[in-house]
């Protein structure tokens, strides 16, 4: 089968590798239709040998596909049901699962990176490939409803796996009120997931986006959602929230980046008491300050945490169904999975028009 693999910092391959079988009661085998390139992905390419991820180890962590085979001890799905897929597998039944704090399973690992290997094994690897193999499929997979489940809505789905869940998770932690301002730094896919679930699902007067690049920027105001933007590069984006919030800061942020940069900015424009919902991983690869000191004078809520989606998914899956919320929208180009390597490429070059890439089979 097809598959999409780390060959080199910088450089990812597609080519010939072997199908995944059954090996656990639990384990489910998957035939991904569509996969999701994620920023993350491009973190572990650009850093694999700091990230631990060794050349041949496949990529990817969102997908959504049929089911085509099961382990005796699979209750949730069946041969034959279409599917979205956690991006982490969880077992569902530890102490952190049962508190719907999927993302610290004891059990857990994130498919398609170094944190698959120590409760997966080698052989679970990524889902940017034609079949995967998902462990604890009970509490890992979610079968589509009707309205998603003829194929051709796979891309309303594929964004739950991750990128979509992790916007609204930076929402509900940012604490956005009715008729309030909410901030989101960072025009990537995540901060565009943000700035939709913000807009759409949370009822705020502004959605203030600060970003980096002039057609993100303007993707976010006419596709999701945002009542004004500011680019970084050619304006200060600390006086622009002021302005418009009387010189008092915004009482929402999120910031999707993650590094000393976009943190201190959070800290500038935020008004005291304001809450700030960390969901960028800039901080993995360049140390930041501790930003104690300018929090605790000024009564700031700091949220840090990566996204729980199986937790999410009861609420998130009906809402896409409903069309109350449309999460493709960040898909800006579809390939097939033989052109990962191009995906990868438009992604990391930030090639013009370029967010978000899904690979189809």
């Amino acid at each position: 089968m097809l598959g999409t693999y780390y060959h080199d910092r910088g450089q990812v391959r597609v080519g010939n590798i072997p199908e995944p079988q059954l090996i656990q009661d639990n384990d489910a085998i998957v035939r991904v239709t569509l996969a999701g390139i994620c920023g993350a992905d491009l973190d572990f390419v650009n850093n694999g040998p700091e990230a631990g991820v060794e050349q041949g180890m496949r990529l990817g962590h969102e997908f959504v596909g049929v089911v085509e085979a099961v382990g005796k001890d699979v209750t949730n799905v069946k041969v034959g049901d279409r599917v979205v897929a956690s991006a982490m597998f969880v077992d569902g039944e530890c102490h952190f699962c049962k508190r719907d704090f999927n993302s610290s399973c004891e059990h857990g690992g994130l498919f398609g990176s170094p944190m698959f290997v120590e409760h997966g094994g080698s052989d679970i690897q990524g889902g940017q490939s034609e079949y995967v193999r998902v462990p604890y499929a009970n509490s890992t997979l979610f079968t589509l409803p009707e309205g998603l489940a003829t194929g051709a809505e796979d891309a309303r789905a594929l964004p739950l796996a991750d990128n979509f869940a992790t916007g609204y998770h930076g929402a509900l932690n940012a604490n956005i009120q009715e008729g309030g301002t909410v901030v989101v730094i960072g025009d990537g896919a995540v901060g565009q997931s943000a700035v939709l679930a913000s807009s759409k699902l949370f009822n705020p007067e502004q959605v203030i986006h600060v970003g980096r690049h002039d057609g993100r920027l303007d993707f976010s105001r006419n596709k999701a959602g945002a009542t004004h933007t500011v680019n970084g590069k050619t304006g200060d984006p600390v006086e622009f929230v002021k302005e418009l919030t009387g010189g008092y800061g915004a009482l929402s942020i999120i910031d999707t980046v993650g590094n000393q940069a976009s943190l201190q900015q959070t800290l500038d424009m935020a008004q005291a008491g304001g809450k700030i919902s960390v969901l960028g991983f800039g901080h993995l690869f360049a140390p930041v300050d501790q930003p104690y000191s300018a929090s605790l004078f000024r009564n700031l809520t700091i949220h840090t945490g990566v996204v729980n989606v199986p937790a999410y998914m009861r609420t998130l899956l009906p809402l896409v169904e409903a069309g109350k919320i449309d999460p493709s929208v960040i898909f800006t180009d579809i390939l097939p999975l033989a052109d990962a390597a191009e995906g990868y490429d438009r992604m990391l070059k930030r090639t013009d028009g370029t967010i978000k890439v899904a690979l189809k089979n």
